[in-house]
């Protein structure tokens, strides 16, 4: 019996994932829009912060809404880590971004802006704060004036 318990503790103790590890489970999870296994590494009150648009977001529902809008905005949107920073809980990613605006864009006002049919490249850096297994807070500093001037959006 001893044994068991045991083994099954050594199992647990295998498929504890990294946080880099997570990281990249969760960018797998956004490009194929697999949503269940996004959340699930979602702590119940993490916090979303969009410097671009001055959103804070706050609980699972509410940050899986703000993720899952960029998808409806850019349904083939992809997303490819280029660097990577860790110090203890903490994760710095800089990423890049691919996706054709092929539904409505939200803007900070509350208003929506057609689609535009266009294509973009953009980059942001993600700060992650991770406990216990699950992202706790991200903070997203995205090029928002880049991705306007690719959708002919700017003057």
């Amino acid at each position: 019996m001893n044994q068991t318990v045991h083994s099954a503790q050594k199992s647990e103790k295998e498929c504890k994932m990294t946080n880099t590890e997570i990281s990249d489970a969760m960018m797998k999870a956004f490009n194929e829009a697999d949503w269940d296994t996004w959340r699930s590494f979602m702590a119940p009150d993490v916090t979303m912060q969009d410097f671009a648009s001055g959103d804070f977001i706050e609980g699972v529902d509410a940050v899986m809404g703000y993720v899952m809008g960029w998808k409806s905005s850019f349904s083939n949107m992809i997303g490819t880590l280029e660097n990577r920073i860790e110090s203890g809980n903490t994760l710095v990613e800089e990423c890049s971004w691919t996706g054709t605006n092929d539904g409505e864009l939200p803007m900070p006002d509350g208003s929506k802006i057609p689609a535009t049919g266009k294509s973009i490249t953009i980059k942001n850096v993600l700060i992650f704060e991770m406990e216990n297994g699950k992202c706790k807070s991200a903070k997203n500093y995205r090029d928002a004036m880049s991705m306007g001037a690719q959708l002919g959006l700017m003057g």
